[in-house]
């Protein structure tokens, strides 16, 4: 077996690659290349680092696939194993440099989202309606792309406005649920990862969830729009919220 086709099996590690029918020979093949060895030990180093500065979340798949293509094509234009490595470290340095790059902004902008809900505990709506027809064509109109409002058994639809989170246009609808106002952020998904907010699923629907300033964030994405349910309910019932509204939007 070739180095490119173990590297290729077994990345961006051989102990936790998945069985597959050639994946003991790889594992046989690093085993006895000191080069491949070398390889992954770089990996693992970076890979160590990069969860220590942005938490446990992986970097997207699309981006790891560009990294590792990009060290092997690297590595066919050059033969000195020091060469590889160095070669392996700079790429995995580049990732784990990308991937904070990635996240921070977005961890930010989840963050700006708390403030915001925050800023409007009394609903300053610019448009009155419990109607969401009502609110989806006047938000269309202002944020340039299609969002869903839902409704929910358990809470008030209170109205909306347009807001302005760290330069990006997003819809903000109100709600109250027990007293308590719930806002509903929706904005433009580009530019943004779900990754900064931790995993979560309510009835095997998956969702992100995070805590910033006292506040829970249920997130989801649906067609290229980014949804974050923010409020101090118990952390449960906003989940439940998000899970019904993500589920809503699958129809829309």
């Amino acid at each position: 077996m070739t180095c490119r086709a173990a590297r290729k099996i077994l990345y961006p590690a051989p102990e936790r690659a998945p069985e597959r029918p050639d994946t003991a020979k790889a594992r046989a093949h690093v085993r006895e290349c000191a080069a491949c060895r070398a390889y992954f030990a770089a990996a693992e180093h970076w890979s160590a680092l990069l969860r220590e500065k942005a938490g446990r979340e992986e970097a997207p798949a699309h981006l790891v696939d560009e990294v590792a293509g990009g060290i092997e094509r690297k590595h066919a234009r050059r033969r000195r194993p020091w060469r590889k490595i160095a070669v392996a470290a700079v790429a995995a340095a580049v990732l784990a440099a990308a991937w904070v790059g990635y996240r921070v902004p977005s961890e930010r902008f989840f963050r700006a989202l708390c403030e915001d809900h925050a800023h409007y505990l009394d609903a300053q709506s610019q448009v009155r309606s419990s109607d969401p027809s009502a609110l989806e064509a006047w938000f269309r109109e202002r944020v340039g792309f299609s969002l869903r409002v839902p409704t929910f058994e358990s809470g008030e639809l209170a109205g909306g406005r347009l807001c302005f989170l760290r330069q990006r246009k997003a819809a903000l609808v109100f709600y109250r649920k027990n007293g308590k106002p719930v806002s509903l952020f929706a904005t433009d998904a580009r530019g943004l990862t779900l990754g900064a907010l931790e995993r979560a699923e309510i009835d095997g629907v998956a969702l992100r969830r995070g805590s910033f300033q006292g506040y829970t964030v249920a997130a989801f994405e649906m067609r290229g729009v980014l949804y974050a349910l923010v409020s101090d309910l118990r952390e449960s019932e906003l989940l439940q919220w998000a899970s019904a509204a993500q589920v809503k939007s699958r129809g829309y």
